[in-house]
């Protein structure tokens, strides 16, 4: 039997469709971003109990995103086709159960915050015994935490304190990407996800959405 090719590491894919999110105009390919965050999912399956969490909600976003492109393509190719449309036929501030695809984008925003800044913190610390569940905690507090209600914040948090050391945690996320590839995996992750975090609070603020709450 003829041996199967090598499978992609998640990492590369991430680092590909995190790039080709990026359009002109400060604008972001929806296509692209939900691929990215396909892949962001896949990994953070292996990170450990908390991110089960994390990964359900994501997912739940990114299928009803992707319901929207199938339905209207044309309306949904960027945030910014999709912010018109829907601010033009009223929708824009939806709630759940028939939240806006822009309100399903300011969610996913706070999870990509999130999770660039515990990447960020894992990967710039110089204590390979550095336990992860301190910048999982801290980037939580900062970007989640405000959202959920009493019973899932103490469920995370004891649930953050299972997390593996720096050492571990990273032999997961890389796969089979080569070790000396996690500089710029780092690089790419942090500067352009945050870029994406740039142009996504650029629309909120261009389409009078600073103080809607669509986790409401």
């Amino acid at each position: 039997m003829a041996q199967a090719e090598d499978v992609e590491p998640e990492t590369y894919q991430i680092m590909r469709t995190i790039e080709n999110s990026l359009m002109d105009n400060d604008n972001v390919d929806l296509e692209q971003y939900l691929l990215f965050w396909e892949h962001v999912c896949k990994v953070m399956g292996s990170w450990g109990t908390v991110f089960g969490f994390v990964v359900k909600d994501v997912t739940a976003k990114i299928e009803k995103l992707a319901a929207m492109r199938v339905a209207d393509p044309e309306s949904y190719r960027s945030i910014q086709t999709m912010a018109r449309k829907e601010s033009t036929d009223g929708t824009i501030r939806n709630l759940k159960p028939n939240r806006s695809g822009t309100g399903h984008l300011m969610v996913l925003n706070r999870a990509l915050e999130f999770v660039i800044d515990m990447l960020d913190g894992v990967f710039t610390s110089d204590d390979a015994s550095l336990k992860v569940s301190t910048p999982a905690r801290c980037s939580y507090d900062k970007h989640l935490s405000q959202f959920h209600s009493w019973p899932i914040r103490t469920a995370v948090s004891a649930a953050l304190y299972t997390l593996p050391r720096k050492t571990e945690f990273l032999i997961r996320l890389r796969g089979s990407m080569p070790e000396s590839e996690d500089g710029q995996f780092h690089d790419v992750f942090n500067r352009d996800g945050r870029d994406i975090v740039r142009r996504v609070n650029q629309l909120v603020e261009n389409f009078d959405l600073v103080n809607h709450n669509p986790s409401a």
